[in-house]
């Protein structure tokens, strides 16, 4: 592939569809910083431009990619020597910031599910590897949808030997939980987008009064309006069926959760 041509790369993050937002973000940000390493100084600002554009807008669904690239291009300062190093040097400092954001929403949430007394059973919608890390060595049991289309749960029941639940079965039976967690693609002032299947369970959950959290790193709030979705497999959840948003203040945002 030519260095400086971006298609590949933005097909590739459209064909992901087995990693979720917090990763498909990094990706992103370290393809970028592959392409600068690799691309010809001839017009390699504007390059990069095109570049990390091209990118941002590879899956509006996915918020959270758009919205970490776009802030390594706000807080760039695209100075005029040593280009490729400084770009670099700021790839490393978002993904950096995208790390501390991680581990700040995940800290929160194991705060706030710490408080559950020990044995209480959380179920989980998709494969959020942010929910996952904050469950990881908590006294608390976890039982995941199979998530289809797709069927991320059931891989995500198999790889942790957890019980798995068809998605039908999982809303049915939302009252026997303690709590639901998921993750987030992007979050918005009125409404949140996860994979499909989510608004089922976060209904279910309001009308037996079962708390429903979600886990979103600041870098996945949209800055205005309603999150996009393009892509069969997400859907918008109105915000007021959420107990709570667990999340971190490394990245500005436009609302607080």
């Amino acid at each position: 592939m030519d260095p400086t041509d971006c298609r590949e790369l933005v097909c590739e993050l459209r064909g992901n569809t087995a990693d979720g937002a917090a990763r498909l973000a990094r990706q992103a940000v370290r393809m970028l910083r592959d392409q600068i390493v690799a691309s010809p100084a001839a017009d390699l600002a504007e390059r990069t431009r095109s570049c990390a554009e091209a990118l941002a807008a590879a899956r509006p669904s996915v918020a959270a990619i758009g919205n970490l690239v776009r802030y390594w291009m706000a807080t760039f300062a695209w100075p005029p020597k040593d280009f490729r190093s400084r770009a670099i040097s700021h790839c490393d400092e978002i993904l950096a910031a995208a790390d501390r954001a991680f581990h700040d929403t995940v800290e929160g949430a194991r705060r706030r599910l710490g408080t559950f007394r020990e044995g209480s059973v959380i179920l989980t919608h998709s494969a959020s590897s942010t929910v996952r890390a904050a469950l990881d060595g908590l006294s608390l049991e976890l039982v995941a949808t199979a998530s289809e289309p797709g069927g991320e749960g059931r891989r995500l029941a198999a790889e942790l030997g957890i019980p798995c639940l068809e998605d039908d079965d999982a809303v049915a039976r939302v009252a026997d939980f303690d709590a639901l967690l998921v993750g987030a693609d992007a979050v918005g002032s009125g409404c949140f987008v996860n994979k499909v299947g989510t608004l089922a369970l976060a209904s279910a959950a309001w009308s037996a009064r079962t708390p429903f959290f979600v886990v979103a790193e600041s870098y996945k709030w949209v800055s205005e309006g309603r999150p996009v979705v393009d892509e069969a497999a997400f859907e918008t959840v109105p915000r007021r069926l959420v107990t709570a948003f667990l999340t971190d203040k490394v990245f500005p945002r436009c609302s607080e959760p």
